[in-house]
């Protein structure tokens, strides 16, 4: 279905060309996916008038003749394409069209025609006084419309407004019709059948949704226990109720011919009073009392009655009875009750379980029995095998046996219980262990100590002015949540003078001299934090899978300064954490120094200006959009998330340099790229967020579309997208309010898992599922996702992590892996327990031609990540000889990538696998 978004405009379009000139909310809400009621409350425009549900073109109505149509007519949405327009003439445009092609009509045609506007849009044929011909010319030339007894004018009353009004009119004649007939009844009343009789079940069920009638249910003595009736609307209630009684009881003389048969014997515990229906009651059992009172199925009794053992009657109720004399004497004789049970069938289930055998050693000896079915009749299985030759002595066996299996089953349910508990007295006790354990983050240095949070938007200047402070330190790290962020920075810091290393998990570039560090933010060493600390996009510290890594640097951290960077969704859990730590917080308000503002009209993609960020979600359509905009002969950057970030720093500054005019991107511009966009165009406003495709959030489209209009290199920004229903949504979640953060993350610490008894996966899957956080910050922090470190940690057995011991296996689980790498990073954990070398990455040709080698290069780099990640781990570098070589490899693979993306590449796949 066309993407479409409602707006005034086209409200006004669409009544336009309604012929009854005005529309239901219910119509529009079927048809637009972006209106609810209260978005309709919205819509503005000068020509329609709202009406409670209702939208009328009041040029077209007036209000009266409008009030009364609306209840029956039944107006529908004409044809509207993609890109809101509504198909077809107007309606003014017909009327002029006809009244142009047949200015001339006769006196009875003019006679109709006038009297047609006068009414409600229609007319009965029996009253009109124009001929047949003269109808049909009417006809050919569009100003009436003929079905069933009614003409019509097309332009005022569509279709279904004239089948309702047939319905209608089909429903007054039925009505009267059944009307008739009930007041003719007594309390105008009659049984349903007697209704259906004379106009059919289906259109009864249409009169009575009209509520001109009404039914009524009575009760009776015979199936189907139930009978409706029908009364007139107006009718009285008790006095129809009363008729339908005394109609449907039954005369007590049908019970009294019975008294004879049942004789004198009453059942067991009788109720008698003082009619034939209680004698005869009293001295009969239905089929399911008799096997209650015999302990047998309601099946036995029936075949006993079909083998003449029994004699059966049915009452006038229709209910099937049995005489009290003959079941109490079978109940009262051994050998009768030996001889009905003889058709008993007896479960299979019970046979095994008074035999104390399995069900397959039952079938087998039931087979060489010749019994073929798992139940059996009770004379075919008697006295065989170990069962009693009586059946009352084979229930009583079989009521022992299942009363032991309950007291044995009873039992077990009684150990569960008592293991439950202890488990759950087992968690309570080391989840108070744990919450002793968890770090108060109050400490006496916290007096020295100071958090200036920099809020704003992007291309706010808050880096700057974090940056100005930490080049003004004597030691401090900038910590980031990206390489390619991270290697910015330190770039950037170098080029000021201020001498800076480069710390990432797969990299150290250490400089002479150098008094701050640049890294990724799981790389920082809170014990030598120095004298300040920049943390960047720190509204990561809720993101469920790295969040831990922002709050131990936050709360960690030693330094007397600590600059955080965040969005202003993050400002009441920042604080919230700084108060919970005693530290002492200055508020810095950034507002954005380039204007940005929500572009007007959707933009082609052909046409897409120069210095655009083209912002798609998933890899397979960035490659499209940088193919489908090579054939128009612009020259592109890509750059999405499994990229190396080395060839999104060439790709990026491709375009920063001018060489590329535009900028295919997945979302991983948001965060680590500082470009020299003028404008961000969203092809999409959906995205697959690893558990299903859903809308943008407002914070994810302020963020990406933040970085139109870079201070110092655009004068303003623009957001836009390639369809008018994504740009309506631009516009609604860029200036919506983003959902303010609520919660930090933490992970465990090799502490931490060391209270917990198993394999590290259950120590990491318990540590998880006891949330261990005391009540003061419950409020404020929650467990990190720990998927893919115990989905790792179940690939090691027990004795590998007896090898490695608890802190280098937690250290191994932390790897970067994705679900391509996991088996290399497996080969990579038996390396490092057998104290072999690392495995080197697969050797592979340095061209990308395709996808499928983009595919095997992208791969082959996250080995070389893992590799690199692991050599830089003191557990582990002494496993990693090749780690130069491998790096060597790791660069040439990346401008192998980058080489390829400046080239058309083929999208087609090959064969590789």
């Amino acid at each position: 279905m066309p993407k479409l978004i409602l707006t005034g405009t086209l409200l006004e379009g669409i009544l336009e060309r309604v012929p009854e000139a005005f529309i239901h909310n219910a119509s529009l809400i079927r048809r637009f996916r972006n209106v609810s009621r209260s978005s309709l409350d919205q819509i503005q425009s000068d020509r329609c008038v709202k009406d409670g549900e209702y939208w009328y073109l009041a040029e077209r109505i007036n209000i009266e003749e409008y009030r009364r149509i609306r209840n029956w007519a039944r107006p529908e949405l004409p044809e509207i394409r993609e890109g809101n327009s509504v198909i077809g003439e107007t309606i003014a445009e017909k009327k002029l069209k006809r009244e142009n092609a047949y200015p001339k009509h006769s006196a009875n045609q003019t006679a109709l025609l006038l009297e047609l506007a006068n009414s409600e849009g229609y007319l009965v044929t029996e009253t009109l006084v124009a001929e047949f011909d003269e109808l049909r010319e009417l006809e050919r030339a569009g100003y009436i419309k003929k079905r069933d007894d009614i003409v019509y004018d097309p332009l005022r009353l569509g279709e279904l407004s004239i089948k309702e009004l047939l319905r209608r009119r089909r429903l007054l004649a039925l009505n009267a019709r059944v009307t008739e007939y009930l007041e003719s009844k007594s309390a105008q009343t009659a049984p349903q059948h007697e209704i259906i009789s004379i106009i059919g079940e289906d259109e009864l069920k249409e009169l009575l949704g009209s509520g001109s009638i009404s039914r009524f249910s009575v009760p009776i003595k015979r199936p189907p226990y139930t009978m409706i009736w029908i009364r007139t609307r107006h009718s009285n209630f008790q006095q129809a109720q009363a008729v339908a009684l005394e109609t449907t009881s039954i005369p007590d003389g049908e019970w009294a011919a019975l008294i004879p048969l049942v004789g004198e014997r009453q059942r067991l515990h009788p109720r008698e009073g003082h009619t034939s229906r209680s004698f005869v009651l009293a001295r009969s059992y239905t089929v399911t009392a008799a096997a209650k009172r015999l302990y047998l199925h309601p099946e036995t009794i029936q075949r006993g009655t079909e083998a003449r053992i029994l004699t059966a009657f049915t009452d006038p109720e229709g209910v099937e009875r049995i005489v009290a004399e003959q079941i109490e004497y079978i109940a009262e004789n051994e050998h009768a009750r030996e001889q009905l049970a003889e058709l008993e069938i007896v479960r299979a289930r019970e046979l095994a379980l008074a035999m104390e055998v399995n069900f397959t050693t039952l079938r087998r000896r039931m087979k060489r029995e010749g019994l073929n079915r798992p139940d059996a009749f009770w004379r075919d299985v008697r006295g065989k095998w170990t069962l009693p030759e009586n059946y009352s002595e084979f229930r009583h066996l079989v009521s022992e046996k299942l009363a032991a299996k309950r007291a044995e089953r009873d039992l077990q349910r009684e150990t569960e219980r008592q293991l439950r508990e202890q488990e759950r007295q087992r968690r309570r006790e080391l989840r108070e262990r744990l919450v002793a354990a968890f770090p108060t983050w109050q400490h006496e240095g916290r007096a020295d100590q100071r958090i200036v949070l920099h809020l704003g938007p992007p291309n706010s200047g808050k880096t700057h002015d974090a940056l100005q402070a930490l080049a003004q330190a004597e030691h401090g790290w900038y910590l980031a949540p990206l390489r390619l962020l991270a290697f910015e920075i330190f770039d950037r810091l170098n080029r000021m003078g201020v001498r800076c290393n480069l710390l990432t998990g797969e990299e150290y570039i250490p400089v002479d001299g150098a008094t701050v560090t640049a890294a990724t933010i799981e790389m920082f060493n809170p014990a030598r934090s120095g004298d300040c600390v920049v943390i960047d996009e720190a509204q990561m510290l809720a993101d469920a899978d790295r969040g831990w890594a922002w709050t131990r640097a936050l709360m960690e951290a030693q330094s007397a300064s600590i600059h955080v960077l965040a969005p202003p969704t993050a400002r009441t859990l920042i604080e919230r954490m700084a108060s919970s730590a005693a530290m002492q917080l200055t508020l810095i308000k950034h507002e954005r120094l380039a204007p940005i503002r929500v572009a007007d009209a959707p933009w082609k993609l052909r046409q897409l200006p120069e210095r655009t960020i083209l912002v798609a979600f998933s890899r397979q359509i960035v490659l499209d959009l940088k193919t489908r905009l090579e054939t128009w002969k612009r020259s592109v950057s890509v750059v999405y998330g499994s990229l190396p970030p080395e060839v999104r720093r060439k790709q990026a500054d491709r375009f920063a340099e001018g060489v590329s005019e535009i900028c295919i991107a997945t979302d991983a511009v948001g965060m680590g790229l500082n470009l020299p966009a003028d404008n961000v165009c969203f092809y999409d406003t959906r995205k697959f967020d690893g558990r299903g495709v859903r809308l943008l959030l407002p914070s994810e489209v302020q963020q990406i579309g933040g970085r139109a209009g870079r201070y110092g290199l655009s004068k303003a920004g623009e957001i836009g997208a390639t369809n008018r229903e994504d740009l309506a949504q631009i516009q609604r979640l860029f200036f919506a309010a983003p959902t303010q953060l609520t919660h930090a993350r933490v992970a465990p610490t090799v502490a931490d898992l060391e209270l917990i008894p198993g394999t590290l996966a259950q120590r990491l899957s318990e540590w998880a599922v006891l949330k261990s956080i005391p009540e003061s910050l419950k409020g404020a922090i929650e467990t990190a996702d720990l998927t893919e470190r115990i989905e790792l940690a179940g690939m090691l057995t027990d004795r590998d992590e007896k090898a490695l011991g608890l802190a280098a296996s937690l250290q191994l689980v932390n790897a970067p892996t994705r679900q391509s790498s996991r088996q290399y990073w497996y080969e990579c954990s038996r390396a490092i327990i057998q104290g072999t070398p690392l495995p080197l990455p697969p050797v592979s040709k340095g061209e990308v031609i395709d996808v499928d080698d983009l595919d095997r290069l992208e791969t082959f780099i996250s080995y070389a990540d893992i590799y690199l990640w692991l050599a830089h781990r003191r557990e582990f570098e002494g496993c990693a000889p090749d780690t130069d070589d491998v790096r060597l490899q790791r660069a040439t693979w990346s401008e192998a990538i980058d080489r390829a993306l400046l080239r058309r590449l083929k999208l087609s796949r090959s064969s590789f696998t």
